[in-house]
């Protein structure tokens, strides 16, 4: 068996140097071998250099360049040079545990799935305020995470989610299922084409697993903290929501000036959340990462009655 590592990066060749190590430090059991593609989504600083320089101590490490913009460009570019059956995708600002590997390949053996979420845990600097430290989920976003617990199990969506930074497939899913969505971005943002891709897996009726102890650890950046950020990042975020809805023809909803009708309630009861959150740091973060998310969809719903008129 062999396993791809799809690393994609754009501008970040300090941070994707120490994911680059970390990877090079896997304690494998012998029982198979690996390749890691780093995918340059043409970046102007120094990563084809950094690529170059540790492929010289590695030659297990390949350097593909992507020049149209944008993860899932990336990734799918990822795909296409990939020589393994099985491709796992992490980012190019983790600290990868040294069992990755091992744990990605013993789940699909000793499960027999197509696909796996691993976890992906929280590095907060030295100063991290109290507040952030003991809600990272609420930050989410902000705060980069996803722990469904220590134990291995079957994926359910009401339980377990998987994020890009931290997933698996065996390769034939991609000729079954197609690739990560390229035709979505916002202002130069991509977001949810993981999500959109797990949900076609699942349509496909696939075996999903939650890998326990397939970990990376993800620095957190203090300076995305801020409602700025989390303003920018939900707003992007609820663009895809309306986008995916609208793509979804499952379902019909009952619509005010072009929007679903439920978004103009969820927009009342957000607005009224948010008034009422003003006296916890944790609790208006997270009430305007939901304030912000249904402000990008009722908006994203709006742009897009535009384009089709």
């Amino acid at each position: 068996m062999k396993i791809s590592v799809i690393l994609c990066t754009y501008n970040r060749y300090k941070t994707l140097a120490i994911a680059l190590q970390s990877l090079c430090q896997q304690k494998t059991n012998g029982s198979f071998d690996y390749e890691i593609i780093v995918v340059d989504n043409n970046s102007k600083d120094q990563t084809k250099e950094t690529v170059e320089a540790l492929a010289k101590e590695n030659p297990k490490i390949r350097y593909v360049f992507e020049p149209k913009q944008g993860i899932s460009n990336a990734r799918n570019a990822g795909i296409h040079a990939a020589l393994g059956e099985i491709i796992a995708f992490t980012d190019d600002d983790v600290i990868i545990d040294p069992h990755w590997m091992n744990s990605f390949v013993e789940c699909f053996k000793e499960y027999r799935c197509d696909a796996i979420g691993g976890r992906v845990l929280p590095i907060f600097p030295a100063g991290t305020p109290l507040w952030v430290k003991n809600n990272p989920v609420k930050i989410s976003g902000g705060v980069v995470i996803c722990d469904c617990g220590e134990e291995t199990a079957i994926y359910d969506p009401l339980r377990f989610y998987f994020i890009g930074a931290n997933f698996a497939f065996r390769k034939e899913i991609f000729n079954e299922c197609g690739y990560f969505r390229d035709d979505w971005q916002y202002k130069g943002i991509c977001i949810g084409d993981d999500t959109e891709f797990i949900e076609r897996v699942m349509k496909k009726n696939k075996i999903l697993y939650y890998c326990a102890n397939a970990i990376v650890h993800h620095p957190v950046d203090i300076s995305r903290i801020t409602l700025r950020h989390a303003a920018r990042w939900h707003i992007a975020a609820g663009h895809f929501d309306a986008w995916r809805e609208q793509k979804n023809n499952d379902v019909h909803y009952v619509y005010w000036l072009g929007v679903p009708r439920y978004l103009w309630k969820r927009f009342v009861v957000d607005s009224l959340r948010l008034c009422f959150s003003v006296f916890s740091r944790p609790t208006l973060y997270n009430s305007c990462k939901g304030f912000f998310r249904t402000v990008g969809m009722i908006q994203g719903y709006l742009t897009l009655n535009h384009k089709n008129s």
